[in-house]
């Protein structure tokens, strides 16, 4: 997988979640996704259901994972999802939001499949 198509990804994710705000929870948390699972086991702790990392790296280090993870490896995400389709898996709060903030900062639309990001 093409790493700058999984970093603009995750750029957009991060984007969504707030990360980019000063005082935000996931800019608290060096958590640039929000995540709720460790997935690089580098968690310091936890903010209720929201992993902390140490430092920024840390974050993108988890939140670039779970990108990759949605091209391969996932239970929950598949590449032939649509952004909409993976904002209802990735948020239970206001998917349609997010899709609309994740597909406007890639500068796609909603029913775009990860897939068709990926070959961009």
């Amino acid at each position: 997988m093409n790493e700058a198509v999984i970093s603009k990804i995750a750029d957009a994710i991060a984007f969504a979640e707030g990360f980019f705000v000063a005082g935000s929870r996931p800019h608290r948390n060096n958590n640039p996704g929000d995540l709720e699972r460790d997935l690089t086991s580098k968690g310091r702790g936890w903010d209720g259901p929201y992993v902390i990392y140490a430092t920024p790296q840390e974050g993108w280090e988890a939140l670039l994972r779970q990108v990759r993870l949605m091209f391969g490896g996932s239970h929950i995400y598949k590449p032939s999802m649509t952004i909409a389709e993976v904002a209802r898996h990735y948020t239970v709060t206001e998917p349609e939001i997010w899709a609309r903030n994740v597909a406007a900062r890639l500068r796609v639309p909603v029913d775009t499949r990860l897939e068709d990001i990926a070959r961009s």
